[in-house]
């Protein structure tokens, strides 16, 4: 982490040593079928030219076809050149969920999630770069992977991928399963798989860009003010308007009212923190969660959770930070410091053991609080 993280790549052989895979072929060819899953379809074929050869290194020529999913079949793995990415595969894969806990040496609010490709022979999706850090895990097969530093990027014209015009590797590494290679922000890399089936797991750390940050956090400042009856009614006026001689000009009286309502109402400390917390924990759009206590008393959800134990939802994204607590969006107005405290521990072991949640429900906010996560399918039994 300090030598490493953020600037350079390091593969690790044999990082999960006799690593058996997270599932079989024939279940990740199912994921691409579902709804709830984002999978997209990669395909390519080369492209002849008669052009000279340029004294840059450019990427060869080739055709590249994006196709989106749900996916009714695949192309059969016996044809080349071909690669399908499964998003978001620990919201749906227990296994996958499992692997994800072992990166949380990085905060939950930098850690995304898992994406699996599995590619034929030949399987990519071009030479790239990403915003983020990846570790790149290999699950089934062997995938060759070139990489090298890019300091300028530029990508190829009327490519629906964001495909680097010029790419030098300057290292290559083959991986086999449980092999795993890690990659900065910006640092290009291409994977080509090699023979069939390949398979490689994505671990993804999420780096939310100045534009989404800020664009958040001015849409929440809206809204609050939006929700004031003062200010809400608040309409820029100009009673003292004499007649214009230049209608197409601003007028000064509004740029300044402009500028006094955001002197005013700049963002405080809690502003940030509670537009940050909610930002980071919302769900993403393909994201939903099944209700499983129709029909259940709040008094029994506490008893079967009890005996139990209680455990966040694989898609559950939570937060904490001092006394506030996010979960999938949402602010939670605590009170107790038992609610507090328990809260903490659920979001920070994403689960709470039998003798834990006793304790817990115990305390009539944590009880209400927690039949609201279970009624909405945000949290389940841990056992």
């Amino acid at each position: 982490m300090q030598n490493d993280w953020h600037l350079r790549p390091c593969l690790f052989r044999q990082a999960i040593p006799n690593f058996t895979p997270l599932c079989n072929i024939e279940t990740l060819v199912e994921m691409a079928s579902d709804e709830r899953i984002e999978s997209r379809l990669v395909k390519y074929s080369s492209i002849s030219t008669n052009q000279p050869a340029k004294t840059e290194p450019s990427t060869p020529a080739v055709n590249w076809q994006l196709e989106h999913g749900p996916f009714e079949t695949l192309p059969p793995l016996s044809t080349p050149n071909w690669t399908v990415l499964l998003q978001g595969v620990d919201q749906h894969l227990p296994e996958a969920y499992d692997l994800l806990q072992q990166f949380r040496f990085i905060p939950d609010a930098r850690l995304d999630d898992i994406m699996i490709s599995l590619a034929s022979d030949q399987g990519g999706v071009g030479p790239h770069i990403d915003s983020y850090d990846v570790f790149l895990l290999q699950m089934h097969g062997q995938r060759l992977w070139k990489i090298g530093p890019v300091e300028q990027p530029s990508w190829q014209a009327d490519c629906p991928l964001k495909i680097l015009q010029h790419f030098n590797p300057t290292e290559q590494h083959l991986l086999n399963p449980g092999d795993m290679l890690y990659l900065p922000p910006g640092y290009g890399h291409e994977g080509i798989a090699q023979g069939t089936p390949c398979t490689t797991i994505s671990i993804g750390f999420r780096s939310p860009s100045a534009a989404e940050l800020l664009g958040n956090l001015l849409h929440d400042l809206a809204d609050q003010i939006q929700q004031d009856p003062k200010l809400a009614q608040l309409l820029f006026r100009d009673p003292q308007r004499g007649v214009c001689s230049t209608p197409g000009e601003l007028p000064e009286d509004l740029l300044h009212f402009t500028q006094t309502l955001w002197q005013q109402h700049q963002p405080t400390l809690d502003h940030h923190l509670h537009s940050l917390g909610r930002f980071l924990t919302e769900p993403k759009p393909n994201v939903y969660f099944e209700r499983n206590t129709e029909g259940l008393s709040a008094e029994e959800i506490c008893t079967i959770l009890g005996e139990r134990g209680i455990a966040l939802n694989m898609a559950t994204k939570a937060l904490f930070k001092g006394k506030n607590c996010f979960i999938n969006g949402e602010k939670i107005e605590i009170e107790e410091e038992d609610t507090l405290k328990a809260l903490k521990k659920l979001i920070n072991n994403r689960e709470l053991t039998e003798k834990d949640t006793f304790c817990a429900l115990k305390n009539t906010e944590f009880r209400f609080f927690i039949v609201g996560f279970a009624k909405a399918g945000w949290v389940g039994t841990l056992i």
